[in-house]
């Protein structure tokens, strides 16, 4: 009875195991190129992003405009004594501001620096965005990896609970090897499912930030993360951080809009002349004259001060910012390199050492247990299923280093911009 108990479990068991390991094989998988590209197309957040660039397009077109005219119309009657012109005076004014002392080129020029800066906004938050999406990437495909080898474990334990059965019924072994397996398989069942909630997080964070209605699943795995894209040498690594990292260009480009704010607002504070044209005409008695004019601004008080030291201050702190950040993409690149070698390392010199140890242990494990053996040389299911749980612990340390490595690399494509649409 225990054994046809012990058999039903672990049946129920295995039968839920191919169920948790195959959301994975019901889609095909998809690659990290096509996660990237698919949300660059089809998610509202990226399009909301890119009218932001078209909106400060606009206002480099307002900003090369010359200021409208205005017109000006009057009437003057004199209903009672002698009238200065007529008794009936009309008259009529166009006015014109003439930017023509470099003001239309400031105001342009400092739209299109805003517009610079507008784009390369936009790139950090694309840059975010994605790194973002490769970490949750990363974090699918490797509880997807641990969802499969949870159940490669399982189905192991069918294995084993063939080798108990066999030494139980032949008398060698007693009920409690049969225990030990029931609870083993508890314990492997138990981790099957973390991963598999694990996964499920991932791939549901995956798809709410795509943002596209259409996407229900994301299959990333393992093998369809992208490879390393940047040059294998860490000083060109940096150089290309350097020249790549939209938070860092975006302080500099700072620096060059608050230039051209000052010079925009200096501008200003020089004196643009309006021209006039205007006709007056008198009945009673009638005439006909014309007026002309040109009027200037006396800049006395408001020379726009303020504006011009708030650009200057402001230059001086993107300058700030820039340097800043220079020597934090340094670190970063730097630090992230270092890791993923480190990383590298530690996997590449665990594989050497247990690339072959472990499944010869297992072999030998159920070799000694099947041969049995009585006294002290007793060779015990608890010996047996300490062979298993090595294994076991084996592929999820191997798994485990293979994360951190991914994540590594990922840190360090994310700190060079690799990442950036």
């Amino acid at each position: 009875m225990r054994r046809a108990s012990l058999a039903a479990a672990l049946a129920a068991l295995l039968l839920l195991a191919p169920a948790a390991a195959a959301q994975t094989a019901e889609a095909p998988a998809i690659t990290a190129e096509e996660v990237l590209r698919r949300w660059l197309d089809r998610s509202q957040e990226v399009a909301a992003l890119r009218a932001q660039v078209r909106e400060a397009r606009f206002d480099v077109v307002t900003a090369a405009l010359w200021p409208n005219p205005s017109l000006q119309v009057n009437f003057l009657g004199t209903p009672a004594g002698t009238p200065p012109d007529g008794r009936a005076n009309y008259g009529a004014q166009l006015t014109q501001p003439l930017t023509v002392f470099g003001q239309v080129r400031a105001r342009r020029e400092a739209a299109v620096a805003a517009l610079s800066q507008s784009e390369v906004s936009v790139a950090t938050s694309l840059w975010s965005t994605a790194s973002e999406l490769q970490t949750l990437m990363v974090a699918r495909a490797f509880a997807d990896a641990r969802v499969t080898v949870a159940a490669r474990n399982l189905a192991e334990v069918a294995r084993l609970e063939g080798i108990v059965e066999r030494r139980v019924a032949a008398g060698a072994s007693s009920p409690y090897d049969a225990l030990r397996v029931r609870i083993g398989a508890s314990t492997l069942r138990a981790a099957l499912n973390d991963a598999a909630v694990q996964r499920d997080r991932a791939e549901s964070r995956l798809a709410a930030l795509i943002a596209d209605p259409t996407v229900t699943a994301v299959p990333i795995t393992r093998e369809s993360l992208s490879a390393f894209r940047g040059p294998e040498d860490p000083r060109a690594l940096l150089e290309l951080a350097l020249r790549r990292r939209p938070d860092l260009e975006l302080a500099r480009r700072g620096v060059a809009v608050a230039q051209a704010s000052e010079r925009r607002w200096s501008s200003e504070s020089r004196w643009a002349p309006s021209v006039s044209l205007g006709a007056y005409a008198t009945q009673d008695p009638g005439s006909l004259s014309v007026t002309a004019g040109l009027s200037f601004p006396l800049p006395v008080f408001d020379r726009n001060q303020g504006n011009v030291g708030r650009a200057r201050a402001e230059a001086q702190g993107q300058g700030a910012l820039a340097a800043a950040l220079e020597v934090r993409v340094a670190r970063e690149v730097t630090g992230a390199w270092e890791a993923r070698a480190h990383a590298r390392a530690a996997l590449e010199d665990f594989r050497a050492q247990t690339a072959t140890a472990a499944e010869e242990l297992l072999r030998r494990a159920e070799v000694t247990y099947q041969a049995g053996g009585n006294g002290a040389a007793a060779f015990t299911i608890q010996d047996l299923f300490d062979a298993y749980r090595s294994t076991w612990d084996v592929r999820v340390e191997e798994l485990t280093l293979q994360q951190t490595f991914a994540e590594a690399e990922a840190d360090l494509e994310r700190a060079a911009a690799l990442v950036v649409p």
